[in-house]
This record gives C-alpha cells, sequence and structure tokens, in this order.
C-alpha cells in the first residue's frame, strides 16, 4: 500500500472511569482519493450543517455510522489494529504510557509494513504538542522495515482521518461493548489482527 491513515480510541490511563481496551487502527490503501470518498459521500446526504464538519464515529447517528462504515467495505482498502486490554500491562509499566503508545504503534505498523517496499506515507491524527513531534517520528523511523514519510494531521481537515476514526471507534465499541454489530460491517477489510498478549508483546 502507498498510504495508510492512523487513529486510536480509548485512553491509557488506569483511573475507575478508565476505559479498558486501548485500540489504534489502520486504513491502508494505494490511492488517498479511495479513502475520502466516503466521508465526502455521506456528508452530502446530511443537512447543511455537516457540509464542512467533522464527521466522528463517536458523535453520529447510527444510520450516520452505517453509511461510512458500509462505504469503506466496497472499496480497495485493507484495515490492520491492534486492541489492548490494559489488565495485560504490569503495574512497573503503567507509569510510562507514551511508551507503551509509541510501542504499540510501532508493532502495528511493522507488521503492516513487513511486506511493503516504499515510499509509504503514514497520516496520524495530530495529537501530539510540536515540540514531541521530531522524537516519536524518530522512534518509529528505527522501528520500520521500510522508508515512510509521517504526517501529523488534524482530523477535522483530512477525510481519511475521518474514515479511519469510523474504523476504530467500531472496533474500539466490539471490545468495550461486546458489540460487533458495526465491526462485522469491515471485518472482511481485516488483514492484521493483533489482540491477545502473545501477539502484541512477543518479541520482534
Amino acid at each position: 500500500m502507498k498510504h495508510i491513515f492512523l487513529d486510536e480510541s480509548g485512553d491509557l490511563g488506569f483511573k475507575s472511569k478508565s476505559s479498558r481496551y486501548f485500540v489504534v487502527a489502520a486504513l491502508c490503501t494505494e490511492t488517498e482519493k479511495t479513502t475520502t470518498r466516503c466521508i465526502k459521500k455521506v456528508r452530502q446526504g446530511l443537512s447543511k450543517k455537516y457540509t464542512q464538519a467533522e464527521l466522528k464515529f463517536t458523535e453520529s447517528s447510527d444510520t450516520t455510522r452505517r453509511r461510512v462504515l458500509q462505504c469503506i467495505s466496497r472499496r480497495d482498502v485493507s484495515i490492520s489494529y491492534i486492541a489492548l486490554n490494559k489488565e495485560w500491562i504490569s503495574p512497573d509499566l503503567r507509569a510510562d504510557l507514551p511508551v507503551i503508545e509509541k510501542r504499540m504503534i510501532a508493532r502495528l505498523l511493522s507488521e503492516i509494513l513487513s511486506l511493503s517496499q516504499p515510499p509509504v506515507t503514514i497520516t496520524i491524527d495530530k495529537y501530539l504538542p510540536y515540540k514531541d513531534i521530531n522524537s516519536f517520528n524518530s522512534y518509529l523511523d528505527l522501528k520500520m522495515p521500510c522508508k515512510v514519510d509521517i504526517k501529523h494531521e488534524s482530523s477535522r481537515g483530512n477525510n481519511g482521518i475521518q474514515s479511519v476514526d469510523f474504523i476504530v471507534g467500531a472496533i474500539h465499541r466490539k471490545y468495550r461493548e461486546n458489540d460487533p454489530t458495526f465491526y462485522n460491517m469491515i471485518s472482511d477489510k481485516i488483514d492484521v489482527k493483533l489482540d491477545s498478549y502473545d501477539k502484541i508483546f512477543k518479541k520482534s
């Protein structure tokens, strides 16, 4: 693939209200436009207030969720994800949450890119402050099996990131609520699934 869009769902906290799972998902395609058409198409069928609005899984109706995911399922794309049950993280590692997050992303991308040829562009929903982006990119560069171009962009202006937001939302809902309704719409497109301790923490 030439383009990978990456997003996450859940949190890495360990408070009483923290999520049990932390999920990172990737939407992979040869052509960037493939991932943007579904958001554009669904947005056109909504009321005028959504003409330029960002579409998000958590803020959308079930009808909108179905339309986006069904559209994605008909496209020439592949989906990969890593789902971490935070109970697997030992107490001595819980204080280093940014490292856990980077390791998860690197683990997933390494699996996806193991058979890929450069150039590959990875677009990540921007959440890091600018001062941390360079160190994050340097860490990933060291872990990747091929040369990649890493971009951090706001989801508001990127339909590819909005598309993967619906994917990671559907996947997280399956684990969090044991509800595979939306997950099943995209399950045929899933190539890489890392959701067990052995798969996530095995030695590279």
